[in-house]
Formats: C-alpha cells, structure tokens, sequence
C-alpha cells in the first residue's frame, strides 16, 4: 500500500507536465492556425488518460483508509474534500470530449479553460490533503 501513496502522490507531477503540455499546445494552436491539431489532441489526452488513472489509484487508497480511519471524522472530512474536489477536476477535464462538433476557435478556448480550471482545483486538492509543501516542497 506505501507504494501505491508514493506513486500516487508523485503521479502528481506527471499529471502537471502532460496539463502543461496541453496547456501550451492549445495557445500555440490559437495564435498559429486556429486549429485543432493532432498534437493537441494527443497531448489533452495524454493529460486525461493521467488523471483517470490517478483517480483509480487514489480510489484504490480511498476505501481501505475510509474504513481504518474508524470514524475520525477530522480526517475522514479532509479524505472527502479531497476525493471531491479532484473528482470535479476530472469531469472538468474531460468535458473537450463534449466539443468536438464546435468550431475549432471555441473548442480550443473552451478546452483551454477546462483545462486550466481541473489545474487548479488539483492544485487546491493537493493543498487540502497535505498542505503547500506538497506543492512547493518545504
């Protein structure tokens, strides 16, 4: 199980360089074509594939650390949000799927927002696990 928390918690960073990667994609594509080009795809895919299954992993920690917690409801509190607000950070993330039929101008503005909002709500998930030093490692 020590090796799931690592991997899950170190998972992390791969999910923020395939988010930036996405990220940088989609602005070059507005400022160049306007297109919606492979490259983009990939890379958003890329990011959303990390979190479905950093979502499997952490839902894998989820439930025997629910039932060890033995009612703490501090703790079991904290899980919640966490578990929460991440959950809502996938659905934001996968919601491009949803504009494919959109011009190629609001679908890379639309999947440009949702990507930048799934990043901060992971950003604040994280902070709500564990804390800014996750993040800034302090």
């Amino acid at each position: 199980m020590d090796f799931l928390i690592t991997l899950h918690g170190h998972n992390r960073w791969l999910m923020l360089s395939f988010a930036l990667l996405a990220i940088v994609s989609i602005i070059i594509n507005m400022k160049d074509t306007g297109e919606y080009k492979k490259f983009t795809k990939l890379s958003g895919s890329l990011y959303a594939y990390a979190l479905a299954i950093q979502f499997l992993i952490g839902l894998i920690l989820f439930f025997p650390k629910g039932n060890a917690l033995d009612w703490d409801m501090s703790a079991l509190r904290i899980q919640l949000e966490h578990a929460t607000t991440m959950i809502l950070a996938i659905a934001i993330a996968h919601s491009p799927a949803a504009w494919k039929k959109l011009e190629n101008s609001k679908r890379l503005r639309n999947t440009l927002i949702a990507y930048v909002v799934s990043m901060f709500l992971i950003f604040l998930g994280v902070i709500r696990i564990g804390g800014i030093s996750l993040w800034i490692g302090s």
